[in-house]
């Protein structure tokens, strides 16, 4: 089953995170897979499980909560064409290549001093910022994961533990 969140830049630009594993932990804790650094994101915000037969979110306690086709969740099945929101960021599922159309649901952020949505490239080890990745970032194994075994979120986390410092 191949799982992907798929979310717009304020600009229009698609982004598209493919999920390759288990599960991934979405928040704003730099140990989180997908690390959102804004004030509205609890620090493990919420969890996106995968198995052979189904995709799920589960809550995590968030403050703000965690949201499918706005209503708030605390643990969902989710089916193509899902909205997800976490904070004010928002993601359509698409599960094996459904839906094939999305219409642009822009994620707008107000202008603060924060950090890029950001989640680890595996292939180099570095922290890619998800408003400057190519279309498709594939999230999957990470040999130098740190008790996490083969989890996407845990080679998330890796490369956000290595995250160089803005220039």
């Amino acid at each position: 089953m191949e799982v992907k969140l798929v979310m717009f830049k304020s600009d229009g630009q698609r982004r598209e995170l493919v999920i390759r594993h288990s599960n991934m932990l979405i928040g704003r804790h730099t140990d989180c897979h997908l690390q959102i650094p804004l004030a509205q994101v609890s620090r493990k915000h919420c969890q996106v499980l995968v198995d052979d037969e189904s995709v799920s979110v589960k809550d995590l306690g968030s403050s703000n909560g965690t949201f499918v086709n706005g209503s708030r969740v605390q643990a969902a099945e989710l089916q193509p064409g899902d909205q997800l929101v976490v904070g004010p960021v928002i993601f359509t599922v698409v599960i094996d290549g459904k839906p094939e159309e999305i219409s642009p649901i822009r994620t707008i952020i107000e202008e603060q001093s924060v950090e890029p949505i950001t989640h680890s490239d595996d292939e180099t080890g570095n922290t890619v910022d998800v408003e400057a990745t190519e279309e498709v970032v594939e999230i999957g194994e990470n040999e130098e994961d740190e008790g996490g075994g083969d989890d996407p979120l845990s080679a998330l986390s890796n490369l956000t533990k290595k995250r160089a410092k803005p220039t």
